[in-house]
Order: C-alpha cells, then structure tokens, then sequence
C-alpha cells in the first residue's frame, strides 16, 4: 500500500471516530444538561429479526394541527410544551424556534402529517415487548437540548420505571 492510501484510509477511520464521538457528545450533553419532560405515548410492540424486540412509542403531540397539515415532508417543526399534571402537552406548533424561557421540542414531518423526534422507539430485552404492548399507560421522560432535540431518559410503564426484571 502506497504512503499516499495509508494517510487517506487512516483519515477516513479519524473521520468517522470523530463523527462518532461528536454525535454521543451531544446526545451526553443533552441527557445530562438538557430539560426533563415526562410526554404521553401508546406503543406498538413490533419485532425486529436483526434489532429484537423493540416499542414504537406514538407521542400524542405528534399529530400536526390540521392548520399545518400541508406542510412539506421533512420540515422541521417546534412544538412550544406546558405542562398538564404530570406529563407536558402542546401549547403551539409553530415553524421557527421558540425564545427562551420557553420549553419546546423539534419534530420533522413525515408523510402521514405527523411529526418524527427521532426517539420513536425504544429496544428491550428479547422477550419483554409484551410488557410495554400490554400496559394502560406509558409515559416517556426525555431530556430537552437548548435547540429542541429529545433523548429518552427512562420509560414509564403504568406508572413505574420500565424494568422487565421485576415483572
């Protein structure tokens, strides 16, 4: 191998440990710095051969207002939160990023007029899927970054931290 391809594959590897550490970073910032909200959900429990058993959660915040139904798929939308018990809920949608104090959460659009915050599903331990599809009630607690991007912290179910050990 040429001098010439070793510095390019070892600077491609270099690019993509970086990309690799900047997205985890961000994600960590996000968990451990970021705005705590606890969101409504009704999960589908589907299987996975190559990922296991996993849950789409279905967010009630998701549907689009039927004012902003023709949005293009893929626009990034702010969803403005207040809170409502003991989850939070919509106050406004809007197309342009919220000013602080306010607490907001960033969707994209998808073809179904609803909104993707890339925390759509949530893996478990093989075999358990049913624990999460058979619940009244599940909650997601997420953590907000300062632009409106979401990371689950722990996922509820019918009230208590979701631990497939202890049922």
């Amino acid at each position: 191998m040429s001098r010439r391809m070793t510095i390019l594959f070892f600077a491609v590897v270099a690019a993509q440990v970086v990309g690799l550490v900047v997205f985890t970073g961000a994600r960590q910032v996000a968990l451990t710095q970021g705005r705590e909200v606890t969101l409504q959900t009704a999960p589908v429990d589907p299987r996975s051969l190559l990922q296991g058993d996993y849950a789409i959660l279905d967010y009630e915040i998701a549907r689009l207002p039927e004012r902003m139904r023709d949005e293009p798929e893929g626009s990034v939308v702010y969803i403005t939160l207040q809170e409502c018990g003991e989850v939070w809920c919509a106050d406004r949608y809007s197309s342009w990023e919220p000013e602080p104090p306010d607490v907001f959460i960033r969707g994209r659009v998808t073809d179904r007029s609803r909104l993707d915050f890339g925390i759509g599903t949530f893996f478990v331990p093989e075999g358990t899927g049913h624990i999460v599809e058979r619940a009244e009630d599940i909650k997601v607690v997420v953590s907000l970054n300062a632009s409106g991007n979401a990371v689950i912290k722990q996922v509820l179910v019918d009230g208590r931290p979701f631990d497939p050990e202890a049922r």
